[in-house]
């Protein structure tokens, strides 16, 4: 004759366990409003409550464009802006998008001081390195690049000359070497 299966009796009372039910409800009830989008417990609940809802919401404010950052230089002999390639001048990662320079216009493209000490350092690099195209100064801009629909492939990095991106593709400038900087780069001797 087969023996009774037993259970294990509970240590909490019934009403605690019922309580738990509906606390653990809520608290799935709640991830799913926060999920869905709706405002409803960031509304209701107190902050610290709200940081253990919003595990739905991994990435609210996704990028929408992968940014890419380059120098135009201004030639002294041609009196006009052109792109330098600036990855010789930080070897570490040249050739990705986690290179010294992008690191840096990355934090650093808000900052005057900094980008000052960019412009001088390009510069003075550009015309050490490349004394045939000496440049007076530079402009720092950055190429917002969109990025694929999810679930579509997206093409490997692979650094492109800025004329050659659409005129989709938004072009914002960060920085431009002063006037009177430029012209007394370009007037003093090699």
């Amino acid at each position: 004759m087969p023996q009774p299966i037993q259970t294990a009796q509970s240590w909490a009372p019934l009403w605690l366990r019922r309580l738990a039910m509906v606390a653990g409800a809520a608290y799935l009830l709640a991830i799913w409003l926060d999920g869905a989008g709706t405002m409803l417990p960031t509304r209701v609940l107190p902050l610290p409550m709200r940081f253990f809802v919003q595990v739905t919401e991994l990435f609210p404010n996704a990028a929408q464009d992968s940014i890419e950052w380059r120098v135009r230089g201004f030639s002294c002999d041609l009196g006009h802006y052109e792109e330098i390639d600036v990855r010789p001048f930080f070897p570490i990662r040249a050739d990705d998008k986690e290179s010294r320079f992008d690191r840096a216009m990355f934090f650093y493209h808000r900052h005057r001081r900094v980008l000052e000490a960019m412009d001088q350092y390009l510069t003075d690099t550009q015309n050490r390195l490349h004394p045939e195209a000496r440049i007076g100064g530079v402009l720092v801009l950055s190429l917002r690049v969109p990025i694929p629909p999810l679930g579509t492939p997206g093409p490997r990095y692979q650094r492109l000359p800025i004329e050659s991106y659409p005129p989709s593709v938004q072009r914002l400038d960060w920085y431009l070497t002063d006037g009177a900087a430029r012209t007394r780069r370009c007037t003093e001797a090699p």
